[in-house]
């Protein structure tokens, strides 16, 4: 983040922090999307997402006042998210995304280059196989994976935001990558 977006947001944080709601509303809109993204990764449902990135602003907004100032707003929010999605997969059966099923990869799927029909259709099917992979891993090893992977933190900063050793990120990130390799060995 660039040093004049770090004073805004600074200035964003104080400001909410003081009472006003159009700073947090701002604070609100230019996470949104991203902890809405996470969510569905973690849950492979809509409506789940859409549940937990609101209940993961409503917590920040009553724990504001916790919130110190110099820390990254996006690394504490994240961890309200983590933590939220968590809970919730720890507390509820895996769920079926409601409709036909939805690819959580749509981001990360698209090609720069037109595909033949048959392409297609395999790299679908190995995404819904990636897809069911995935939702099918225990929630720990889930998180792990996805903020290695989707998130890009360094394990150190897994080990951070879900408070576990370094090494267990490690070994669960190993038992995700194996239980996936296995689950996608026909398809690789």
């Amino acid at each position: 983040m660039r040093q004049e977006e770090q004073k805004e947001e600074g200035m964003l944080i104080t400001e909410a922090k003081q009472g006003n709601p159009e700073a947090f509303e701002s604070l609100v809109k230019k996470y949104q999307r991203h902890i809405y993204s996470l969510c569905r990764r973690m849950t492979g449902a809509h409506q789940s997402a859409d549940d937990l990135s609101q209940e993961t602003f409503i917590k920040a907004y009553f724990a504001l006042h916790t919130f110190k100032d110099g820390m990254s707003f996006f690394t504490w929010i994240r961890k309200i998210a983590v933590n939220s999605t968590l809970n919730f997969l720890k507390s509820k059966k895996r769920e079926e995304p409601l409709g036909s099923r939805e690819n959580i990869l749509t981001e990360h799927s698209t090609s720069s280059r037109e595909e033949w029909p048959q392409e297609k259709l395999q790299k679908n099917r190995l995404e819904l196989k990636f897809t069911d992979a995935l939702r099918a891993l225990p929630p720990e090893q889930k998180a792990v994976f996805i903020l290695r992977v989707f998130e890009d933190l360094s394990y150190k900063e897994i080990s951070q935001t879900l408070k576990i050793p370094f090494g267990t990120v490690m070994s669960r990130l190993n038992r995700a990558r194996q239980k996936l390799k296995e689950s996608l060995v026909a398809y690789l």
